[in-house]
This record gives C-alpha cells, structure tokens and sequence, in this order.
C-alpha cells in the first residue's frame, strides 16, 4: 500500500524562516545594546570609584591645616597611572570674615574619550584664631 504524502507538512516555507530570522535579528540586537549599555555603566562606574579613591589621597597628602587655611583655589594632578585625572580645591569663607568658617570644596575632574566628569567633596571647617 502506497502512502500520499501531503506537500504541505514537509518542511518550512521561506515565509517562515524569514520571519524567524527576522525574530532572532531583533534579538540578538537587543542583546548587544543591552550588553554595551552594561560595558557603559561599569566604566561609568569605574571612573568614580577611582576619583573617590583620589579624593581620599587628596585628602591625605594635601592636607588643610586649621590654623593656616587662606581662601583660594589650589590644584594638582596624579601620576602616570591616573594621568586623565587632575584635582582643585576651592577655599571660600562662609560670613564674616571674624566668624573663621569656611567651605572646602574638592574636585576630582577626568576626561576620557571627549567626555569630562567630576565628583567633589564639600566641607565645612570651623577654624577660629588661636588665642595667644
């Protein structure tokens, strides 16, 4: 006994393997934005970490001494493992002059790739004169 086969089951048309096809392009180009845009982030986010780490060093190596602190603007730069890098420190007094409170603001700046960014620190330092 012969069997009739029936053309319609026997595989795929190019409709549909277009469309599948079509279906995991737009997947697979989903997955590669989202893959870059994570790359983004974790460079994002490894350009602050190192700028937190340098406002520490900042902080260590640049230290503002109470009695000797003059409003101002200083700045500086790091070494050749962080040369995209470069710092200021603003000094402002807040009030009177008498009153002896100042703001320190320090700024880590970096630029990569045409594109600049900072973190800053604030701070408040009440240094009244020493009586003698």
């Amino acid at each position: 006994m012969k069997r009739k086969k029936n053309r319609g089951s026997e595989g795929l048309t190019l409709i549909e393997v277009m469309l599948s096809l079509a279906i995991l392009g737009i997947g697979l180009f989903v997955l590669v934005a989202g893959v870059a845009q994570c790359l983004a982030v974790v460079r994002t986010a490894r350009l602050y970490d190192h700028a937190h780490g340098l406002l520490g060093r900042i902080e260590v190596e640049n230290t503002v001494i109470p009695g000797e602190i003059r409003p101002g603007t200083e700045r500086g730069g790091f070494d050749s493992d962080f040369r995209d890098f470069s710092w200021e420190r603003e000094i402002d007094v807040v009030g009177e002059e008498e009153d002896r409170l100042f703001e320190i603001t320090t700024r880590v700046i970096w630029s990569r790739q045409g594109r600049r960014g900072f973190e800053e620190v604030v701070t408040y330092l009440h240094a009244p004169e020493e009586e003698e």
